[in-house]
Parts: structure tokens; sequence; C-alpha cells
């Protein structure tokens, strides 16, 4: 069984920004001060997260929802280009669905998709190359030990991050991934806020500053 759930933004705009802005940036494309957009980011109505030199950075697909939530009326032309392809690979299909839901909830604009099959993942894989990929180990046909296995060759040809999440990781378990390709390793039972924050690090590779996205 595989589930999509496609963008809801449909054909891309024409490119002008698709990398993520500094704070100096963000004022001259809406007309506005540093610090009226340093307070725009601390009373958590624009998205941003920090560098590791504590630099506030933006993506161009959130400072679009900040605009149209803020009432902008100000002509900005991106594409957003952020890693926002994920594949959950999962046999417990209501928790794979919850999982779904926490991450559309965080990037609205993702593809997600769902299996329940090995075999079909390595497929999707292949064929759709997500940025995401989220295993769980214990699956019928072939785990995910033997998944991780098969897309050692896979990971040298594109880049992309896989994330081990399983409600049965042992000492064992711990010692084989430890000398996998899986980049994290989750023990299932994790909050939404929490799943939210580690896939936004995950992606942005920085550190990340919470936020909630409101309209000002």
């Amino acid at each position: 069984m595989v589930e999509y759930r496609q963008s809801m933004n449909g054909l891309k705009q024409s490119m002008v920004h698709k990398n993520p802005m500094n704070v100096g940036l963000v004022a001259k494309i809406c007309h506005v001060s540093k610090k009226t957009v340093l307070n725009w980011i601390y009373k958590d109505a624009l998205k941003a997260y920090t560098t590791y030199g504590g630099h506030y950075r933006i993506w161009p697909g959130d400072l679009r929802e900040f605009m149209v939530k803020a009432g902008l009326d100000v002509h900005f032309n991106f594409v957003d280009e952020r890693q926002t392809s994920f594949l959950i690979i999962d046999d417990e299909t209501n928790y794979a669905f919850v999982l779904k839901e926490i991450i559309c909830t965080e990037f609205p604009t993702a593809n997600v998709m769902i299996t329940d099959d090995g075999y079909e993942a390595l497929l999707l894989i292949g064929e759709k190359k997500p940025h995401v990929v989220i295993l769980d180990l214990k699956m019928p046909k072939i785990d995910g030990f033997q998944v991780l296995e098969l897309l050692k060759n896979r990971k040298k040809d594109y880049s992309f991050k896989i994330v081990v999440n399983s409600g049965f990781i042992d000492t064992y378990a711990r010692e084989r991934l430890a000398n996998s390709i899986a980049d994290e390793i989750w023990e299932k039972g994790k909050s939404a806020n929490e799943i939210r924050q580690e896939l936004r690090a995950l992606l942005n590779g920085v550190v990340v500053r919470q936020t909630v996205s409101s309209s000002i």
C-alpha cells in the first residue's frame, strides 16, 4: 500500500528567491526596517531558524506564508526548494498517518508518501527521490535493517536523510544501526513538537528556533 499527499502549491512560480534569506534581505523585500522583521520573528509571526553563528534565516516559502496571513501586498516571486518530500515506511498504518499529519503541519507544502512494504519503498526511493525517509525496523517481507543495507549504494547517488523510527530499539539494534547509513535514530513516542523540531533541524542542518506561525 502506498499513499501520497501532494503539495498544495501546484506549479512553482517564477524564481527570484530560493535560498534562506537574512533579516536585511527580508526587510528590503517587505519595505520595512530590520527591527520590524526581528519583531515579527520574536512574536513567532514569521518562521525563522538560527545558524550556528546565531543569525536568523528565513525560507522564502515561510516569508510568503507570513505575507499572506499578514495581508502584505508585496510582489515576491520565489521557488521553495526546501527539502519537503518525505517517505514514511511503516506497517503500523494508524501511526504512519498520524506522523504524516504532523509533517504536513510543519511543512504545509510537503509531498508525503506512506508505504508499509519495504520493496515498494525501494522502488519509490528510486523513482520519487524523497529528501527524508522515515523507516521502521520491524516490517513484513523485508525489515528496516535490510532496507538500510540495500540503500547503501542509492545514498551515494543522491543526498537524502534516513531516520530510523522504531519502538524496538535495544542495545543490539543500536550497535547494528551505528554501522549503518541511518542519519538519526528515533524511538517511537516522541511528541509532535519534538518530531517537527527535529525534522526541521535535519533539513536545515542548523539549530532550529521553534516557532508558531500566526498573523499580526
